[in-house]
């Protein structure tokens, strides 16, 4: 938590994994952030939020909303409420109030296909719970991404939005799809990109009808990139070594971690695999050159 204070963040939607320490430590937790904590469905055993379920907050003059949401889970300090009844008794009240309505959404498979039918006025999907890390956001009706389960990416959406009436345009998408069309079609060409295709492949209709499959692919693809009014750009930076590390930050993993080690004990190197297996050490006790065992 006071990581994510340094670092800065609009709004933390707690999930099921959250509460593995009980509500009394995420409560705690709550009252460390310098930032809000959201859910639209988390309760406590009598039915009251226990959150606000959403902010709305400008970013460069553009009135974000922003929803928590999460599936269903069982707790015993909690009652979590069907998410899509929570999300539609509100999702118009946030809609009013915005021009962007982002959800973030701890969410299983199943959930998110509903939220993507329900056809409800969400321009995106920042999704939990998943293992997945999108290139782009899907070919549904809403733009869902998942950075994964592992913190070793960073994802950055940069939003372009002229008319707030038009659905958003998801670049990475149609730039996927463009660059594995034209893929696809290099291959056929077999090394000479010059080449007519449809002369090559003329008494073959099977590979002839993909031939035009993927051109108009291409052709799709590069009508929507031109055509996007509101748009939105996605890039992946990957946290490794070539991350200039942030020393306040460090300091308090530091200290994190002589915690840990200070209740548990000295704590294994980084991929040392489960069990605590060791490589085995060869000795020569008699000095022959010769392991003894």
């Amino acid at each position: 938590m006071n990581a994510f204070n340094e670092i800065g963040c609009h709004a933390f939607s707690p999930g099921s994994k959250d509460f593995a320490a009980g509500l009394p430590f995420v409560k705690e937790m709550q009252t460390l952030a310098n930032f809000p904590f959201i859910s639209a469905n988390i309760m406590d055993s009598n039915g009251n939020r226990l959150f606000d379920p959403y902010i709305i907050t400008d970013v460069d003059g553009i009135s974000l909303g922003i929803i928590g949401l999460a599936s269903d889970f069982v707790h015993s300090d909690v009652y979590v409420q069907n998410p899509m009844e929570s999300l539609g008794e509100l999702v118009g009240e946030v809609e009013s109030q915005a021009d962007i309505l982002l959800l973030m959404f701890d969410s299983e498979e199943a959930d998110l296909i509903k939220i993507q039918s329900a056809g409800y006025p969400i321009d995106m999907v920042i999704r939990s719970k998943s293992k997945t890390r999108s290139q782009d956001g899907g070919r549904r009706n809403i733009p869902a991404y998942s950075c994964g389960d592992r913190g070793k990416y960073l994802y950055q959406f940069d939003l372009t939005i002229a008319d707030p009436q038009i659905k958003f345009t998801d670049l990475a998408l149609y730039k996927n799809q463009l660059s594995q069309a034209e893929k696809r079609l290099n291959k056929l060409r077999q090394g000479n990109l010059m080449a007519d295709l449809q002369s090559m492949y003329q008494d073959d209709p099977q590979t002839l009808k993909k031939i035009e499959n993927y051109e108009r692919q291409i052709q799709t693809a590069r009508k929507a990139i031109d055509a996007g009014v509101n748009t939105i750009i996605l890039s992946k930076h990957e946290l490794d070594k070539h991350v200039t590390d942030r020393p306040d930050i460090l300091k308090i993993v530091d200290s994190g971690k002589s915690k840990i080690e200070g209740i548990y004990g000295p704590q294994p190197p980084p991929g040392t695999p489960p069990g605590g297996h060791h490589k085995h050490i060869l000795h020569d006790h008699d000095g022959d050159g010769i392991p003894d065992h």
